[in-house]
């Protein structure tokens, strides 16, 4: 909060929902947000040279302040919430079919517009699809088969396969 305050660039181990390991990342924090429950960070991302928002729980170690100062101009309006909701799939627009191992995958279910008890110890879902599913079905390992869009299930397919490198 404080380097946001004096627009000084923070630096920070961060630990991405799909990766085998936490990613140093050099970030010009614009603002804090607290949002369902999680607290979230706004900024420019210099590593990757655009707009970023990293949850505050999957920063490691320490947050490190540097007196560099901030070299992109923050915006007017900073849309934390908006980002994390289309992130979260909350604002998709399209669908995407799964199937669940029975027991399995309560954050899903909640979220599944259509189930079908498939009856071999498997359930279909239909399911809001926006940016970042891919990410957030991989957390489901082995409990979660992509059945639709293609370009999902093969997202999901080069994330697992990632995390599985190490």
């Amino acid at each position: 909060m404080l380097a946001a305050r004096d627009r000084r660039t923070v630096v920070f181990d961060y630990h991405k929902a799909n990766a085998a390991r936490p990613e140093q990342r050099h970030v010009e924090p614009w603002t804090l947000e607290c949002w369902r429950g999680h607290w979230y960070l706004a900024g420019w991302d210099r590593d990757r040279g655009a707009e970023r928002v990293f949850r505050l729980s999957r920063i490691t170690g320490k947050v490190r302040s540097r007196a560099v100062p901030f070299t992109v101009p923050v915006p007017d309006h900073v849309t934390v919430r908006e980002t994390v909701e289309s992130w979260s799939g909350e604002t998709a627009t399209r669908t995407a079919r799964i199937t669940v191992r029975a027991g399995h995958g309560y954050p899903l279910r909640a979220r599944a517009t259509v189930t079908r008890d498939l009856g071999d110890g498997w359930d279909e879902l239909e399911i809001p699809y926006g940016h970042g599913l891919d990410a957030w079905l991989v957390e489901f390992g082995p409990d979660v088969k992509v059945l639709e869009p293609a370009e999902l299930r093969a997202d999901v397919l080069d994330r697992l396969r990632a995390v599985a490198k190490g």
